[in-house]
Parts: C-alpha cells; sequence; structure tokens
C-alpha cells in the first residue's frame, strides 16, 4: 500500500501536473483567441468607418492650418513669372493646394460611401464563399454529404472537426478585418490621391501622416 501511495505521488506530480497545466494553457491561448476574434467582429469593424472618417477630418483641418502658415511663402512665389501663365511654375502648387483644400470634404464624404458598398459586397462573396474554400482546402469529397436532394444537416459539420472549425473561425476573423483595412483606407486615399489625375502632385501634411 505504501509502495502504490508512493507511486501514486509521483505520477500525479511528474505527470499529471505538467499535463493538466499544459492543457490549462491551451485552453486560455483558445479563449484569448477566441475573444479576440468577437472583439474584432464585434466592435472593432463597426468602429472603423468613423475611426477613418474622424482622422480624414483632422487631416484636411491640418492642411487648412498648413495653407494659412503657407500663405507669405505662396505670396513670394509669384515673384517669378517665368514660365506659361501669370503664377509661375513656382506658384502653380499654391493653386492646387486651396482647390484640394475646398475639394477635400467632398472627397472624404464619397470616399466613406465607397468604401463602406465595397466592404459590404466583398464581406457578403466573401461569406458566401468561405465554406466552399474550406471544402476545396480539405480536398473533402461534397459527394458523400449530399442526401437526396439536400445537404445531411451542416455539411461543416461532417467534414471537418471542432478544432478545424475553431481555426478557420479565426481566419475568417482576420481576413474579414484585413477587407475592412484596405477597403476604409479609401477614405484618406481617394481625398490624398485624387489630383494626380490634373497632373499635380502637391502632398499636404496629412497626406504624408502615416
Amino acid at each position: 500500500l505504501a509502495l502504490g501511495g508512493q507511486v501514486g505521488a509521483m505520477l500525479e506530480s511528474e505527470v499529471i501536473g505538467p499535463t493538466a497545466e499544459g492543457f490549462s494553457s491551451l485552453m486560455y491561448t483558445a479563449a484569448t483567441m477566441t475573444l479576440t476574434a468577437g472583439f474584432i467582429l464585434y466592435y472593432v469593424l463597426p468602429f472603423l468607418p468613423f475611426v477613418y472618417f474622424f482622422f480624414a477630418v483632422g487631416n484636411w483641418v491640418k492642411g487648412i492650418f498648413e495653407a494659412i502658415v503657407g500663405v507669405p511663402l505662396w505670396a513670394l512665389a509669384h515673384i517669378r513669372i517665368d514660365g506659361d501663365g501669370l503664377p509661375g511654375s513656382a506658384a502653380l502648387n499654391g493653386y492646387f493646394m486651396i482647390f484640394e483644400i475646398f475639394l477635400r470634404p467632398i472627397l472624404i464624404v464619397f470616399g466613406l460611401v465607397a468604401a463602406v458598398s465595397i466592404f459590404a459586397a466583398m464581406a457578403i462573396v466573401f461569406n458566401s464563399v468561405f465554406d466552399l474554400a474550406v471544402y476545396n482546402v480539405g480536398g473533402a469529397d461534397l459527394t458523400n454529404a449530399v442526401c437526396g436532394n439536400a445537404l445531411a444537416g451542416n455539411v461543416m459539420d461532417n467534414i471537418r472537426g471542432p478544432i478545424d472549425q475553431f481555426f478557420y473561425t479565426i481566419m475568417y476573423a482576420v481576413v474579414l478585418y484585413i477587407m475592412a483595412l484596405s477597403s476604409f483606407k479609401l477614405i484618406d486615399l481617394i481625398p490624398n490621391k485624387i489630383l494626380r489625375w490634373m497632373g499635380a502632385s502637391v502632398d499636404t501634411f496629412g497626406d504624408m501622416a502615416g
């Protein structure tokens, strides 16, 4: 009995203890990843349009202050009248910058509408084809999952195990977050880059902000 108790205590301290610790660490990591994915999908994604729009408006205000500070230098640039036109090549960029300041609020709103529309369309398509992409990645045979004229329940439950479903759910959240970032960047990109269609290369402080 004493020998059996010693063996049990040894197994409990050297085998069961580290195993339980490793299992608890694994569960903690899984719970953290799940909460992070849920936080991104429920809180971060709906808030991204406001964040990008808010900072776009802030960049527009910074451009106004830059123009106020640069007006005396722009006036001095009119001294050079060489080249075509009255302002000359030295003062031409100032007119483009003023035009960009007046045009930027409209472009910010247009960028917001375009970003929301593009992200909504991409999210709908991505949500529709995600299951099909998961089936094809694993090389699943969908013919075995068909029962009569309808799929037998949830095909994902028949093809993928709980671990695969967990990691693909995390991947779904990450891809959707990347799609949101690439779409809502239009709120900044459209006002910053639209003047290149006029052959102007004037960048304000807001355009160069990371």
